[in-house]
């Protein structure tokens, strides 16, 4: 039900201008599909509104994507790895400002930086509303993640680790447990500010305004200050 399309049989040679639009309807549609999904849920989208939003035909969808299942699934990996790219950029451009500062940070200098760090995804709820439809759908059918699914979340999990643990050393600390374990404890933060933005539009206490405050606090009961430091 969510096989993709096939590849090219091995040898054939690809033009790599066709590759580029194609890879670009893709994009589109993908775009397009998170904010319908997200509208309507994938029971209420159809086909014909992914295409509409994004310009295409019925031919283009078909050509990318066999069921709007398999197109669901595929705009929650990109939301995944749209958000995961952009924490990453985020983190490389903060690094410097970290390693610059002379004095062991303070709690509200790093809750500044996690606000900062934070705030280009803070005001987003499209991926959250995906992810939820999803876990609701896999609750009832345990069968709908393809092979592999949950190999690609862990995979994000870790690369996502290693850039907060970066984060963390250049601010002069270091976790006093496994980054995995403190990045499960931050990630329920951050659920519950995006599943408050998500309900009220962000202005309920508790919401994505103070989420540098509550993980600061948390970052400073799972980290110590680094010998040397």
């Amino acid at each position: 039900m969510f096989s993709a399309v096939d590849p090219p049989a091995p040898g054939a040679a690809v033009d790599p201008a066709l590759s580029a639009r194609r890879q670009e309807t893709r994009n589109r549609l993908l775009d397009a599909a998170a904010e319908v999904f997200t509208e309507e849920g994938l029971q209420g989208a159809t086909v014909e509104q992914v295409c509409s939003r994004a310009g295409f035909s019925r031919g283009a969808f078909y050509s990318n994507f066999s069921s709007k299942e398999e197109l669901f699934l595929a705009a929650l990996q990109h939301q995944y790895e749209r958000r995961a790219a952009q924490l990453t950029a985020r983190a490389e451009s903060l690094l410097p400002h970290l390693q610059s500062c002379a004095e062991p940070l303070q709690p509200a200098e790093v809750a500044g930086y996690v606000q900062e760090f934070l705030s280009p995804l803070a005001a987003e709820s499209a991926w959250f509303a995906l992810e939820s439809e999803f876990m609701l759908l896999a609750m009832r059918d345990p069968e709908l993640a393809p092979p592999g699914f949950a190999g690609f979340l862990d995979s994000l999990k870790g690369e996502l680790a290693e850039v907060v643990e970066k984060l963390v050393d250049a601010a002069g600390r270091r976790f006093v447990l496994p980054v995995e374990r403190a990045l499960a404890a931050f990630d329920g933060l951050y659920d519950r500010s995006a599943r408050l933005a998500a309900i009220s539009g962000g202005s309920a206490h508790g919401g994505a305004e103070d989420l540098g405050d509550r993980i600061t606090e948390l970052l400073f009961v799972l980290t110590e200050e680094a010998p040397g430091s």
